[in-house]
């Protein structure tokens, strides 16, 4: 599997480097499609797509081909499974985009995604619902006893381990919200 930023996920055949199918799930751009990665859960595999809608490259994309959001697509033949769009909740605040340009990151039945408008998702990984989400640009008093805020979430996706699910936010480059906050969630 390949994601890139025009938008398109291709299956490859790993032995010969054939590509077995493509499918286009945004319209891509500078700041479109797929920006850090990718997750899998058997055969499932879950896409984010950034497609931001204004990308600041004076350049305009085909604004019927939505994307901005998660996805499930079949490994095997490239059928989408079930689109998650991202709802748009930025109203007039500045560099906030829904889209999530961060990695995802799959544990059974569960993705996690940082979008750049500050929310961190948990979807069902089977079915696209919304099953947690938390706003990480409000203020948090840290460990430190200082206020902390986090902003738009790109790059790595969140770490999972024993029971904690561990993410960075704040992302004050290309128009995304800035923020500098590392938070820890436990299940427990």
């Amino acid at each position: 599997m390949a994601g890139q930023k025009s938008g398109v996920v291709h299956g490859i055949d790993p032995t010969t480097g054939k590509i077995l199918w493509r499918t286009r799930l945004g319209h891509g751009g500078t700041q479109g499609g797929v920006h850090f990665g990718m997750s899998a859960e058997g055969n499932r595999v879950l896409v984010p797509i950034n497609d931001m809608a204004d990308t600041r490259d004076g350049r305009k994309y085909d604004a019927s081909i939505r994307g901005a959001g998660i996805h499930a697509v079949d490994a095997t033949n490239g059928k989408i499974l079930w689109r998650a769009f991202a709802p748009n909740n930025c109203g007039s605040k500045q560099f906030c985009d829904p889209g999530i340009s961060s990695a995802v990151t799959s544990i059974p039945n569960i993705v996690f995604a940082g979008h750049l408008d500050g929310q961190f998702r948990a979807y069902d990984s089977r079915t696209g619902k919304i099953v947690w989400a938390y706003d990480t640009t409000q203020p948090v008093k840290t460990i430190t006893g200082e206020t902390g805020k986090g902003g738009g979430m790109s790059g790595p996706g969140a770490a999972v381990a024993d029971g904690y699910v561990v993410v960075n936010s704040g992302y004050g480059l290309y128009y995304h919200m800035p923020g500098n906050l590392l938070l820890v969630f436990s299940a427990r």
